[in-house]
């Protein structure tokens, strides 16, 4: 923890000192000069974001079907919720109908469910991402940012299911595969310092840095067998999981942005930007959570009033 919280404020300090530095070079350059700074940027600018977001896969071990116990222990495969969902509360147990069975168009017994079978290959899908991002300019080249943007992302990974064409696990075995899904939101702010580069009248490169808050809620954790949909969020919202909840489905966490892309001016009153954020957060879910990086490329579109 001491080690990845010093990584975030080394890259905090990293993209304030560039960027100030940078800042402070072109004031110096503006004063040699005897021509007044051009101004016509100068004050509080509005904008929307549309992009996409590359989440890091470390978190999707929260969504893959073994789940945790009340105390936050990761449970083994035969207290997993995938197993007690598809062998015991779906797959006949209790005298309750086979609807594994049913889902699967064999008859009662002639499937079986194991710990080879638990899913493989979990990862984000690639997710829409929009925003509301402000600015405030001091001059045409150098503006603090306050952005908000928000992700909704999807987990999708396989899980198997053994088919036999008798009862009793004999005769031929057929291994059919189905999908294990899962919901995830998150809500990124981030502050930080903005600097144009070059003197081109419309088009410039620009970097950005800074400190942001990632906002993580787990929303759902489902599978899918053909027809069948199988929930096993219910678990979590048990009340004697009530304090693992409050802590392990919806954290907020701590980290750094940094950005660059180019900056395209139309007129005094609208600018377009194209930008690419790497960032590198804590996100706050699961039992235990660390620093990875995230990514996203968007576009900007600002007002200036």
């Amino acid at each position: 923890m001491v080690k990845s919280l010093h990584k975030v404020i080394s890259i905090i300090g990293l993209c304030l000192f560039f960027t100030t530095s940078v800042f402070a070079q072109n004031t110096d350059s503006t004063n040699t000069n005897d021509d007044p700074v051009p101004t016509t940027m100068k004050g509080f600018h509005l904008g929307l974001q549309a992009g996409t977001y590359f989440a890091n896969k470390y978190t999707c071990n929260l969504y893959d079907g073994y789940g945790v116990d009340m105390y936050g222990v990761r449970n083994d495969f035969a207290h997993s919720f995938m197993y007690q969902r598809i062998v015991n509360d779906y797959g006949g147990g209790n005298g309750q109908t086979d609807r594994i069975a049913l889902a699967l168009g064999v008859n009662p017994g002639q499937w079986s469910f194991n710990e080879i079978d638990m899913p493989i290959n979990l990862k984000y899908n690639v997710a829409l991402l929009v925003g509301l991002n402000t600015r405030y300019c001091f001059n045409n080249k150098s503006a603090i940012i306050l952005n908000v943007n928000a992700t909704k992302l999807t987990v999708n990974g396989n899980f198997t299911i053994e088919t036999y064409a008798n009862t009793g696990y004999q005769g031929a075995t057929n291994v059919r595969t189905f999908s294990i899904v899962g919901g995830e939101q998150r809500l990124m702010s981030q502050l930080g310092f903005q600097q144009i580069l070059g003197d081109n009248d419309k088009l410039n490169c620009f970097i950005e840095g800074g400190i942001d808050v990632t906002m993580a809620k787990y929303l759902r954790n489902q599978l899918i067998i053909n027809n069948l949909t199988i929930d096993m969020s219910s678990y979590y919202y048990q009340s004697n999981y009530g304090s693992y909840r409050t802590k392990n489905l919806i954290g907020v966490g701590l980290g750094a942005f940094a950005g660059f892309g180019f900056n395209l001016t139309l007129g005094n009153k609208y600018i377009i930007q194209l930008v690419y954020n790497p960032s590198f957060d804590r996100i706050n879910i699961g039992s235990s959570p660390k620093y990875t990086f995230q990514q996203s490329i968007g576009l900007r579109a600002y007002y200036n009033f």
